[in-house]
């Protein structure tokens, strides 16, 4: 199927996102499914996907490295995985600490969720839900019990021991860097990038960080600790002027 419809881009064989966890990363995957009137409901975890003349795959480091898709992403770091040439690659960055407030809030919605009906709600729920003993009591049990690879995921990304220099270039070799602040550009220029428009479906709506009750300690606490993510978001976002 993919050698049957390639070429799907003018400079490019296929499209690859880094996709870093809570950064509306299912949300932009979710628009290149809808191609094919696929959403996370029906994909759930299938690393291969053929519908129509469109090849998807995801989280599956041999078929990615393959390179026989029109579309692929996954949570894979960047070291680890070879991407194959004529690709365009692409990732969307986050203010750091308003990503952990996501994936707080986000387990904390897992943990509510009826095991009886969670699936329809969450296709990740079994695995998800296995996570949700990082949330302890409170915030600070959370900042306490959170794997590094989470808690700093967008710079761990980009570099296996979380050095700064080696991040900032590592993700100045993809073709694009977008913000989630301004998802919707992002929704444009890849429509411009593949020729075809994107529909935005935002597959997860579980409330904002008003209602989470973080004391300025415990904010304070959270920039601490991610004082080496922000220095590497900020040196990109400074080179890139991401909106």
């Amino acid at each position: 199927m993919y050698k049957k419809n390639k070429p799907y881009l003018d400079q490019y064989d296929r499209i690859y996102h880094f996709h870093i966890r809570k950064s509306a990363g299912t949300s932009i995957n979710s628009a290149f499914w809808n191609l094919s009137g696929l959403n996370l409901k029906l994909v759930k975890r299938t690393a291969l996907l053929i519908k129509g003349r469109y090849v998807y795959v995801r989280n599956n480091e041999h078929l990615i490295e393959e390179g026989d898709f029109f579309y692929g992403n996954s949570h894979i770091p960047f070291w680890n995985i070879k991407i194959p040439e004529k690709t365009f690659t692409f990732c969307m960055l986050r203010d750091p600490y308003k990503r952990l407030l996501s994936l707080y809030r986000y387990l904390k919605w897992v943990h509510s969720l009826d095991p009886k009906t969670a699936l329809d709600q969450e296709p990740y729920y079994k695995t998800v839900y296995k996570q949700t003993a990082w949330l302890g009591n409170n915030f600070n049990d959370f900042l306490e019990n959170l794997p590094d690879k989470h808690l700093r995921n967008q710079l761990l990304m980009f570099s296996r021991t979380g050095n700064v220099d080696e991040a900032v270039k590592n993700i100045n070799t993809l073709n694009a860097i977008y913000n989630q602040e301004n998802f919707e550009k992002a929704i444009d220029d890849l429509s411009k990038v593949i020729g075809l428009k994107l529909n935005i479906n935002r597959e997860r709506v579980f409330g904002g960080h008003k209602d989470l009750d973080i004391s300025k300690e415990m904010e304070e606490k959270a920039k601490a600790l991610l004082s080496d993510e922000y220095e590497f978001y900020n040196r990109v976002e400074q080179k890139y002027a991401m909106p």
